[in-house]
Formats: C-alpha cells, sequence, structure tokens
C-alpha cells in the first residue's frame, strides 16, 4: 500500500515537471531573451495593437514621478528622469535606484565619461552685492557617474558667473539687481547636450536681448569645455569657452533662438567607438508669446578657413510631397514645441514633443514626417506615425516635456501625467 502512494506521488511529481518544462517552451521563462525584453521594455496590450504602423504603448506606464520635465538614457544604458523632487536614476526596467533632490531640475543628459548634467536653481548670496538677498539662479550640475553610488559634484555652473562673455565683477552684479526687470533670476536653462568629445551645450532663455554688446544675449547657446591641470589632463571643472552668437534673440528665422525650450545634439548613446563629430545640433522655439514660423531648427555647424561657423539648414525648405505629406519645416507646423531628440542609429529619427497640441511627432533627417513604408507595403510615401492629443490613455498626453530615445524605443516626460510613457514602432515587435 505505501509502495503504490509513493509511485502515485512520484508521477504526479513527474507529471508537473514535465508541465513545467512545456509551459516553459511556450512561454518562455525569467531567464530566457523574450522575457528579459518584456522585463526591460514592457508589454504590448493586446487591446493596443495598431492596424497600421505607428507606435505602439509599452506597459506599465512608469508613475512615479511629480510633474517629470524630461529623461534620457546614457551611455551607462540607465534611465535619467528630472521632476519637481530632482533626479531619478532607474533602470531600463523602470526600477528605480536612487533619486538625487534638486531645486527646479529641468533638463539632463550624459557625456560619454558617463557624467551628468543637470539644469535646475541655485541659491546663494552674493556678500559684495547684498548680504540679506538670497538669488534663486539658474545652474547646471555636474553629477561624477551618480549610477555608482555616491554623489559626487564636480561643478556646478552658474549663471551669470559661469558666463564668458560677463567676466567682470562689475557685469555680473548688474544683473544681481531686485530693482531691474532683467534679473538674472529671471534666466532658464532649457537645454543639454554633449558632443563626441564630451563639450557641452548649454541652452538658455531671459528677459535681456541686446546684441552687439560683448555681454552674450540671454537667449542663446553656451559652449563649455573641461579645465585642464597644469600636465593637460581634465580637472572635472568646466569652463565656458564660447556662445553662439549666429543666433538672433529677437527675430525669428531659420537661425534664431526665440525663447528656446530644448535642444538635442546629433550624439547619443549607446557607447561605441565610431562617434560622429558633428558639432551641428537641434533646438526648438517654444515661446508661446511670439509669432514663430519655424520653432524646430536644424543648425550645422560647419568649418571654414575663417573657423567653425553654424548656419541655418535651409535645404529642409525643400519639400517632395511626392514622399510625404507633413515635414518639419512646415510653416506654423507646432504651437509649443516642448522637448526633442535625434536617434543615433542608422534611422536617423527627429522627435519632437509639443505642449501645445500634446503630441508627439517623428520625422526623418530629410525633414519629412513620418517612416519609410515597410517592406511588403504599398505605401509610396512616408508613413505618418505621429500621434497625441490632450488625456490620460496610452497614446495621448498632457503637457508633454521632454523626449528621448534608446534602441528602438521611444520615452515621454509627460509631465501633466506624471508618467514616463514609452513607446516602440509595431514594426520592430518580433
Amino acid at each position: 500500500m505505501k509502495e503504490s502512494k509513493l509511485l502515485l506521488i512520484l508521477s504526479a511529481t513527474l507529471l508537473f515537471a514535465i508541465s513545467l518544462v512545456a509551459c516553459d517552451e511556450i512561454f518562455g521563462t525569467k531567464g530566457d531573451s523574450i522575457t528579459d525584453e518584456v522585463f526591460e521594455e514592457g508589454r504590448q496590450d493586446p487591446r493596443l495593437i495598431l492596424d497600421e504602423v505607428g507606435y505602439a504603448a509599452l506597459l506599465p506606464f512608469w508613475d512615479q514621478f511629480d510633474q517629470p520635465t524630461d529623461v534620457t538614457v546614457g551611455y551607462d544604458e540607465l534611465v535619467y528622469v528630472t521632476d519637481a523632487s530632482g533626479l531619478h536614476i532607474l533602470d531600463r526596467a523602470g526600477r528605480l535606484f536612487r533619486t538625487i533632490e534638486l531645486e527646479g531640475a529641468q533638463r539632463v543628459i550624459q557625456d560619454r565619461l558617463l557624467n551628468i548634467y543637470v539644469s535646475a536653481r541655485y541659491d546663494t548670496i552674493v556678500e559684495a552685492v547684498d548680504p540679506t538677498i538670497v538669488w534663486n539662479l539658474p545652474a547646471v550640475y555636474k553629477f561624477q557617474n551618480p549610477g555608482t553610488g555616491a554623489t559626487v559634484v564636480l561643478d556646478t555652473l552658474i549663471m551669470p558667473f559661469d558666463d564668458a562673455s560677463r567676466s567682470t565683477a562689475g557685469s555680473q552684479r548688474r544683473r544681481l539687481d531686485p530693482n531691474r526687470e532683467d534679473n538674472a533670476d529671471k534666466i532658464e536653462i532649457t537645454g543639454l547636450g554633449v558632443l563626441h568629445d564630451n563639450t557641452l551645450y548649454v541652452a538658455r532663455k531671459g528677459p535681456r536681448n541686446i546684441t552687439g554688446q560683448p555681454e552674450a544675449p540671454d537667449n542663446t547657446i553656451l559652449i563649455y569645455g573641461p579645465v585642464l591641470d597644469a600636465q593637460g589632463n581634465p580637472t572635472g571643472k568646466m569652463r565656458n569657452v564660447g556662445q553662439i552668437r549666429a543666433l538672433n534673440p529677437n527675430v525669428p528665422s531659420l537661425i534664431s533662438a526665440v525663447g528656446i525650450s530644448d535642444l538635442s545634439t546629433f550624439v547619443a548613446a549607446p557607447q561605441r567607438e565610431n562617434m560622429t563629430d558633428d558639432r551641428s545640433f537641434l533646438i526648438t522655439q517654444g515661446d508661446p508669446e511670439r509669432d514663430v514660423p519655424f520653432r524646430v531648427l536644424w543648425i550645422t555647424a560647419e568649418f571654414t578657413p575663417d573657423g567653425l561657423e553654424y548656419r541655418p539648414r535651409s535645404q529642409l525648405l525643400a519639400q517632395d510631397t511626392a514622399r510625404a505629406d507633413r515635414f518639419l519645416y512646415e510653416e506654423d507646423r507646432f504651437i509649443r514645441p516642448s522637448g526633442i531628440a535625434y536617434s543615433a542609429d542608422p534611422r536617423g529619427h527627429i522627435f519632437v514633443t509639443d505642449a501645445g497640441t500634446d503630441s508627439l511627432y517623428l520625422f526623418q533627417s530629410n525633414g519629412q514626417e513620418g517612416v519609410v513604408p515597410p517592406a511588403g507595403s504599398t505605401a509610396r510615401k512616408a508613413v505618418n506615425v505621429s500621434f497625441g492629443g490632450r488625456g490620460a490613455g496610452p497614446r495621448e498626453f498632457n503637457e508633454p516635456s521632454g523626449v528621448a530615445y534608446f534602441r528602438r524605443v521611444v520615452y515621454v516626460a509627460d509631465k501633466g501625467n506624471n508618467r514616463i510613457a514609452r513607446y516602440k514602432l509595431n514594426t520592430d515587435f518580433e
């Protein structure tokens, strides 16, 4: 009798083990590549599968944020998010690693040395001006690889002190007068970008935009490079080596800087040996009070006998309607563009978020809106995959503020919905 019961138990155990193996073969395990991708990127809700080519939501969205303003995926393949409480560091499955508290955190980017730059605010007293006033000034914090553990601040770039065009104490103090309408505390740092050699671009906007003077206008882009020690080694500090004065701070054009709201270079993760040395960049002009026909601009950096010059990419004005229906350089295409990113892969896509239309737009590098039709498609034009509209649904936004791209996944800082939304082109699902 005991032997019969033992045989029954062994048989049941064997059947259960076989069933587990079969299930593993059908559904995958937590250790296989299919499940790893699901945990890392998210799952596609079958109720949201698109019949046409388009971006499908990867669920669940990440909703542990307080009005997120920006998102980027670094060369270390961690995800960095800024919101009202500071900088959050997550893995690509959305698991929070740590938070660094920062007031007014607005933008975030990582260089190829894994240093993180965050635009935020900095409280300080300037004794020489008035020891009773606490100034809340725009700043860029440089952290040494915060994804590894301890928080090490390598440098803090503060306006107006770290603007080389205001190198004298007098020119700096003129912007620290509570009776002036163009106080330095009204300047905002609205965009960050890095180049292949870890040069840092800092986009800013503000009330003082007088041209033809030694001091750079507020509406401009500052260029920062590393400070070297006596042996030529980087110290971790940064210094302002120039301002891009070719950008008109007042008059909208194909090379203007009227209320810059974000910035993107053509250098981005993942890390690789051959990285473009192009110093060109993309900007968005989000000032809602101005009539700006072309709110997204591609500024080309070209080396000439006279040195490096920044020029408009006027060829984007040519619009081949036989190949696309909408274009990047289309007058009044945007209302209040709030974020921009470039996919540094062979696709060369440009992503734009617009807080005025609560939408995400995709363009090719030739300025055509949409993606190349997939194999087997009867379409002869670029397939428009832009989407959005005010709401909290999986393909809706509420004041999107920042956008990033990494390994075929698009990340959107959906500020009004307190979440990071993620999407993948449905033709990329295997």
